[in-house]
């Protein structure tokens, strides 16, 4: 899976502000955060390689050797999972992590512009305590910074990957679903990642990168709404 990183400085996407229901408007970047840079590689800042890219050392990919290795030991014999098992549960943790920081930002941005004490007391309450994800989007969905559809994908990506996470080994394949079909289909698959880039959207986003790499969709020839929805264009028909 490739792994984009935003130049330090580098305008982020939209963000979003909100005055009614669901709908986006702008908003400057970060909301008066800077975002952290965390992913790849970092570029050297001094000595003969400044401007270059780190380069891994050999312990670090021995170490990470390592960790594959120990996480394939669990997977296949202590906890026995078919690998695409394996992979949906990272897909499904991190669809969830990138929705619970989007929501976290929007919730921000709002309590900053126009929140009340209650607002700002929930404010702090996830800043420096906890609040569960459910209560994030459940804030966002009652100040109509989200519609319903927003807040169902939400509920239904945190169920599963609830489900995903505290699930036992067992003989039979469990059959999760996603809209009421099976989760591990392509089918299922494209539409979840469809419907968060079009949820993330609709919250308001911290990077200019989706949640499906450009022109994946129509390289891959799926559907031509998702087509559509993503990049902005219809899949051009073929000729007689």
């Amino acid at each position: 899976m490739a792994c984009c990183c935003v130049e330090e400085g580098e305008e982020g996407g939209a963000f979003s502000d909100y005055s009614q229901e669901g709908q986006a408007l702008s908003r400057p970047n970060g909301g008066g955060y800077k975002k952290i840079r965390r992913f790849g590689a970092h570029s050297a800042k001094a000595g003969r390689f400044k401007g270059g890219l780190h380069i891994a050392t050999s312990r670090y990919t021995n170490f990470r050797g390592e960790l594959e290795y120990l996480n394939s030991y669990l997977n296949t014999r202590l906890l026995p999972t078919e690998p695409e098992e394996v992979t949906m549960r990272g897909i499904l943790v991190n669809l969830q992590n990138l929705l619970e920081h989007e929501s976290e930002e929007a919730i921000r941005h709002y309590v900053k512009r126009k929140g009340a004490d209650k607002d700002r007391q929930f404010q702090r309450r996830m800043d420096n305590g906890y609040i569960s994800f459910k209560a994030k989007y459940d804030w966002l969905r009652a100040r109509s910074l989200i519609n319903q559809d927003d807040w169902s994908i939400m509920d239904e990506v945190r169920q599963l990957r609830n489900d995903y996470v505290h699930t036992r080994p067992t003989q039979n394949r469990r059959r999760f679903k996603y809209k009421g079909f099976q989760l591990l289909s392509q089918r299922s698959l494209r539409r979840l990642f469809v419907d968060i880039e079009l949820t993330l959207r609709r919250i308001g986003r911290s990077s200019r990168w989706m949640t499906v790499p450009p022109g994946y969709a129509s390289e891959l020839k799926w559907p031509e709404e998702y087509i559509e929805a993503l990049e902005g264009r219809k899949k051009p028909r073929a000729t007689p």
